[in-house]
């Protein structure tokens, strides 16, 4: 065969592209999809939070007292925590046995199902007692399905990357935490200032939830469109194939799943502190106006969005166990500052707070991806991450919000509390990262 034909290939609008030019194409197409398929999960999972946190103490617990109520809710909104496990083993598994591509559809169509489902719900005034257990369960799905949803789309941008892109281009997925939580924020802006409160509570909330819907189809259409993963498709070539990844993680990789584990609280934790309970905190104890404080977490998230991709980029020259552990030290050393300000009670003072905790923990945040990555062997990599984080995130993040909320109350109603969780976690993930230095290398 001619060396030139080896080379070049047509194009079809009647020019050429090199193989180095359809890679460069692929990788930007898989970066691509990983990213809008995460923001769109992202968007199913927070606007439950961000409902939990306004309408669902007066919608499912009405007959609650307002503390109770919001404690109710976000107990509704941590039980999709304890299916994440699950969700993870299942996804984990047949990733790591049949591919990463399947898999990521498969979480994005049961997220997107649940979510709109959640929209259709009647309220306890209409179907008494049966609306909070049907809320249980549709967020059980939720949970389910966004078990493995993050680390497969990681896993896509890494083992797609050049090896001196890996921490950038696995920045993305994570990236598209603040991109998901912007449109679940923007959307209840809308609603709200579009319908008064009566309306908002009467089927507002509701169109957050159904326009799920639409943007899961896009979702779906969009990674149908990519190629599975060259590492995965090398290893099975190879076979290189674990029989059972989840038995290997907890026999062979215990010290990894621990380091995994200690890591990603500091992300969890930390994360829904600044979002979740933060929505309560500020309209509940700080008596802010609810338009005000969505508008401070929605003009945050595009600076949340770029510290992400930093943290990752750094990582690609500044060893990441590092970067990871300075960062999470960075969001220890803020912790009480940040609430100082959120305390000020005014929209700029709120900002300055958010901006100030959230910096530094998506620094971390974009070094996540690469990082884990590099701790698993790529016969239970899938697994191995998809584990850990669900894992930490039952540990740390399911009743974050709920414990944020009792501190205050046991702290007489100042944050003081909420600051020594935050430096206790960011000392964990710190400690865990440095003991990460002489993680696995990841294959070449």
């Amino acid at each position: 065969m001619d060396k030139t034909t080896d080379l070049v290939r047509p194009d079809p609008d009647g020019g050429t592209s090199s193989p180095k030019t359809e890679q460069k194409n692929g990788i930007r197409k898989v970066i691509a999809a990983s990213t809008v398929g995460t923001s769109i999960e992202y968007y199913d999972y927070f606007i439950f939070g961000t409902a939990a946190a306004t309408v669902f103490p007066q919608l499912f617990f009405p007959q609650f007292s307002p503390l109770a109520g919001t404690l109710a809710a976000f107990a509704t909104f941590g039980a999709g925590f304890f299916a994440r496990p699950l969700g993870a083993a299942i996804a984990g598994h047949f990733g790591d046995r049949i591919g990463r591509k399947s898999m990521l559809v498969m979480t994005l169509l049961v997220m997107g199902v649940a979510t709109f489902a959640i929209g259709l719900l009647p309220g306890y005034d209409t179907i008494g007692i049966w609306a909070p257990i049907l809320l249980v369960v549709l967020r059980l799905i939720q949970g389910f399905g966004v078990g493995g949803e993050l680390p497969g789309a990681q896993l896509m941008c890494v083992e797609h990357a050049p090896a001196n892109r890996r921490g950038f281009f696995g920045s993305w997925p994570q990236s598209a935490s603040p991109i998901g939580l912007a449109l679940a924020t923007g959307a209840f802006v809308v609603i709200g200032n579009i319908v008064d409160e009566e309306q908002f509570m009467a089927w507002g909330w509701r169109i957050p939830f159904l326009f799920s819907g639409v943007l899961v189809l896009v979702g779906i259409f969009v990674r149908l469109s990519t190629h599975e993963s060259p590492v995965f498709k090398e290893a099975q070539k190879l076979g290189q194939k674990s029989a059972l990844p989840i038995g290997e993680y907890f026999s062979k990789n215990r010290v990894q799943a621990l380091r995994g584990i200690g890591m990603y609280l500091g992300v969890t934790v930390i994360y829904y502190i600044v979002t979740t309970f933060m929505m309560s905190y500020t309209t509940g104890q700080l008596e802010m106006n609810r338009s005000d404080v969505l508008n401070v977490v929605l003009l945050a998230q595009p600076v949340f969005f770029v510290c992400c991709l930093v943290g990752g980029a750094l990582s690609d020259r500044i060893p990441r166990h590092r970067v990871y552990a300075l960062s999470s030290l960075g969001v220890g050393v803020v912790a009480f500052p940040s609430f100082a300000l959120i305390d000020l009670g005014t929209p700029v003072m709120l900002f300055l707070g958010v901006v100030l905790l959230g910096g530094f923990l998506f620094l971390y945040c974009g070094v996540q991806g690469a990082l884990f990555a590099e701790m698993f062997d790529v016969r239970i990599r899938y697994t191995g991450m998809s584990l850990s984080i669900a894992l930490a995130t039952l540990i740390g993040g399911a009743f974050t919000p709920a414990l944020g909320t009792l501190l205050v109350e046991w702290f007489g109603g100042r944050s003081y509390g909420v600051s020594l969780l935050v430096i206790a976690i960011a000392l964990i993930a710190a400690a865990s990262a440095h003991s990460s230095r002489k993680a696995q290398a990841f294959s070449k």
